[in-house]
């Protein structure tokens, strides 16, 4: 791996909130054209842009597909005349000098119809890893114990996402040290991580236990996080470096910080714990759960199959609640069942 680069360096904070990460530990900013990709919050609210420097705006390019995608899966209204609230939001980045091609709002559309399973299954996998950190850190239970079932979980033949899986040993070590916060952040670490999986009944029809919308909108978030890692390693690339635009501050004061992803120059990708961010003891657990993966090859289909099944199971064991076991079938029984072996085709 080259040298890690610096946090502070990765990222930039706009006044009004939204933050762009570059999110690769080992990759540098370097000039010339930016792939920018926007999530809910940075579109929506994308007064931001007029906050970034002259330069960085002048040679982006800007790409809200991760924010339509989540559009797409959590809001019936937008699901009713998606072509027309594209078309707005463009409108509204032209401000900016933002531009795109003709027919876009079109294309995107028929992008969503056209892979409407193979986007579930993808935007779903990372659901039950949600739900079991959400059950872990809720339990009181102590720190080593908590480690030690993870690793043991990890063991188990289910799909290996390392990145879900350290941020979950994450969390567990933070909680036993919730003052630790950084220099240069106002808030303790765990706070973040605390306040993202807490519910918000109140919002996008969550309520005060695990049900869908309340899987559904974590996993959305997340898959900032995991998406352009998958789409770097698949040969995915724009210009001569990519970065993310998010308002959620548990992902770019925490997650992006603690847990990057990291590049090799073939491209291949994977997440790391970051050197020099944490205090050692939360490093050495940390990585200790992730060293304790062990590297397998490409599964078959039904290898697929059989690691969902039993991760979402493993999930279902994890809660005491039937009302959060039956959000877990229903996401993997209309999410993502339907959609495994449905491969992604462009337009």
């Amino acid at each position: 791996m080259n040298e890690a680069v610096p946090y502070l360096q990765r990222c930039h904070r706009t006044e009004s909130g939204t933050a762009v990460i570059w999110p690769f530990l080992n990759v540098e900013r370097s000039r010339g054209e930016l792939e920018l990709f926007l999530d809910n919050n940075a579109l929506t609210r994308s007064q931001w842009l007029s906050e970034l420097p002259k330069d960085l705006l002048r040679d982006c390019v800007v790409n809200p597909w991760m924010a339509i995608q989540e559009q797409w899966f959590s809001n019936s209204c937008f699901r009713k005349d998606p072509e027309t609230r594209i078309d707005g939001w463009i409108d509204n980045l032209a401000q900016y000098c933002v531009k795109f091609r003709p027919g876009y709002a079109s294309d995107q559309v028929q992008l969503l119809v056209k892979n409407e399973e193979a986007l579930r299954r993808q935007f779903s996998s990372v659901v039950p890893f949600v739900a079991i950190m959400r059950c872990l850190l809720s339990q009181k239970m102590p720190v080593d114990e908590s480690l030690a079932r993870l690793t043991e979980m990890g063991q188990s033949d289910i799909p290996r996402f390392t990145g879900a899986i350290a941020l979950t040993a994450l969390g567990v070590a933070l909680k036993k040290q919730q003052s630790f916060k950084w220099e240069s952040d106002p808030k303790p670490a765990y706070s973040y991580l605390s306040s993202f999986l807490d519910f918000h009944p109140a919002d996008k029809d969550e309520s005060d236990y695990m049900n869908v919308p309340y899987l559904r909108n974590r996993a959305g978030d997340l898959n900032m996080w995991l998406a352009l890692p998958v789409l770097r390693q698949l040969g995915y690339s724009i210009g001569n470096h990519s970065a993310l635009a998010t308002g959620d501050k548990a992902l770019h004061r925490v997650i992006f910080r603690a847990i990057p992803p990291v590049m090799t120059p073939a491209g291949a990708t994977s997440f790391s714990v970051a050197p020099n961010e944490l205090r050692q003891e939360v490093f050495d657990r940390v990585a200790g759960v992730v060293l304790s993966l062990q590297a397998r090859g490409m599964p078959t289909l039904d290898e697929q199959l059989a690691r969902m099944k039993t991760v979402f199971n493993l999930a279902k064991a994890w809660t005491n609640d039937q009302r959060e076991r039956d959000a877990l079938d229903e996401v993997f029984s209309e999410w993502w069942l339907p959609g495994h072996g449905v491969a992604i085709v462009p337009l």
